[in-house]
């Protein structure tokens, strides 16, 4: 069995006059969301052994205060920032083949390709595998979906939804 954690970046600041999407820094709030969901995903035992992050600074920000260490590797990918959902589908099979012992991976990025990647990996489903599906997915929000296959060979509609924590039903 393998695993997959999605996770959307923290809620981030209006970009002022003249600065890029790209170098926006999270707001106090989404420092706050994104320390709350670090303790809970403590407190539940969830820790990915892979760590794939979005190059954009909110991201790696996110990253940085849900404190988690991942055991093999973490790496920063800028296709999680400019990239498509087909992009993070592959960002997940390509951990697997290059880190074949590893269970589990985390990408943290952006909407909407995160919420593209979820349902298409655990699909919606009648109701939704998640009702936040339905409603997009929440900043800081989290996704576990698992797969009876390795993380190379993880396929759309194969995963079930373990698990969806948003710091906002904790604050």
């Amino acid at each position: 069995m393998s695993q997959v954690y999605l996770l959307r970046h923290a809620k981030a600041v209006w970009p002022s006059p003249g600065q890029k999407d790209f170098d926006r820094t999270l707001d106090s709030s989404g420092v706050e969301s994104a320390t709350v969901l670090g303790e809970e995903m403590k407190r539940a035992g969830l820790k990915p052994d892979i760590i794939i992050c979005s190059t954009a600074v909110r991201a790696r920000q996110t990253l940085e205060h849900i404190n988690l260490k991942a055991r093999l590797v973490q790496e920063e990918l800028e296709k999680l920032y400019s990239g498509t959902a087909d992009n993070y589908l592959m960002a997940i099979r390509m951990a697997g083949l290059e880190h074949e012992s590893a269970g589990s991976v985390m990408l943290v990025g952006h909407n909407p390709m995160m919420e593209d990647v979820a349902i298409a990996l655990a699909g919606r489903g009648d109701p939704p595998a998640h009702p936040t599906f339905a409603a997009g997915f929440p900043t800081a929000g989290l996704a576990v979906i698992n797969f009876g296959s390795p993380l190379a060979e993880i396929r759309p509609g194969t995963g079930t939804l373990a698990a969806f924590l948003s710091p906002s039903e904790h604050l």
